[in-house]
């Protein structure tokens, strides 16, 4: 057997032992991603390590059908209410928007200094239990507005809502967070593994708008490593990606990053768009 080099004996046992408890090869993937391995590098690493019927369980599902989201049939003038939004770079595999002008200096100003005092360490959905709990890879501090919790939270959410064409009832409490120096996301996936998809309460994440509340002096791009796109962050931009199709398919190419921020501080506000009604 070929040497696996950057594994330590730990994690290698652990493979093997998540294999033998008859967890799914794609979700021990997911969990080498998100603890910011590379993708081929966590499939070949399973392969030596469980042999071809890890890797063929593992590529298994069918190609992504790609759908164009209504946002991405609007052309390159954006409309919500009487604010016009330019479309600066678009990607199409998988779905990515940059977008200019969605949020105004104040508008951004606002959203922080009503967040900035309740600020909480963030945290991340396990993919076993499905319970939030802190990450060593997610070193930001957020929180959650609920949903029309006061009126700019009501004017930003209307907005969304219009730009993509998926009703507010669809979307998360609007979350802010905060990276200091240092501080970052690892490489991850918005979406849900399936086993913590609740139909009851909105289904899958299938889109993500991310809005930068203040200029970054120097870090804290947006990065799809899978791409080589980075986006730098600008006060009042944001990026619209999207994951999920009618068929039930989610992207493995939406994986995406938060790298540190190297001066200065990073502000961002995100809206997780879901296939159902969440209320």
């Amino acid at each position: 057997m070929e040497k696996i080099k950057h594994i330590s004996s730990e994690f290698k046992d652990w493979i093997i032992q998540t294999l033998n408890s008859g967890a799914s090869p794609e979700k021990i993937v997911d969990a080498m991603i998100s603890k910011g391995f590379d993708e081929t590098f966590a499939l070949r690493t399973l392969l030596r390590i469980g042999g071809n019927q890890s890797i063929v369980t593992a590529n298994k599902q069918s190609p992504y059908y790609y759908e164009i989201p209504e946002i991405g049939h609007k052309g390159n003038k954006l409309y919500a209410g009487d604010r016009e939004i330019k479309v600066l770079s678009r990607v199409e595999h998988p779905f990515i928007l940059h977008l200019d002008n969605v949020l105004s200096d104040e508008e951004c100003d606002k959203l922080i200094s009503l967040s900035s005092d309740r600020l909480q360490p963030s945290h991340i959905i396990d993919k076993n239990t499905g319970e939030n709990r802190a990450a060593s890879g997610r070193t930001s501090k957020g929180m959650y507005f609920t949903i029309n919790e006061n009126g700019h939270v009501s004017t930003i959410e209307k907005r969304i809502a219009e730009l993509t064409g998926y009703p507010i009832e669809n979307g998360e409490g609007l979350q802010v967070l905060n990276y200091k120096i240092g501080e970052e996301y690892k490489p991850h996936f918005d979406y849900f593994p399936a086993n913590q998809v609740k139909e009851d309460k909105g289904g899958q994440r299938i889109g993500t708008f991310l809005i930068y509340l203040n200029d970054v002096a120097s870090g804290g791009e947006t990065v799809f490593p899978k791409l080589g796109v980075s986006i730098v962050p600008k006060k009042g931009t944001a990026v619209y990606f999207h994951y999920g199709n009618s068929k039930g398919q989610v992207d493995r190419l939406s994986l995406h990053t938060s790298v540190p921020v190297s001066e200065g501080e990073k502000w961002v506000a995100t809206k997780w768009i879901r296939q159902g009604r969440i209320y």
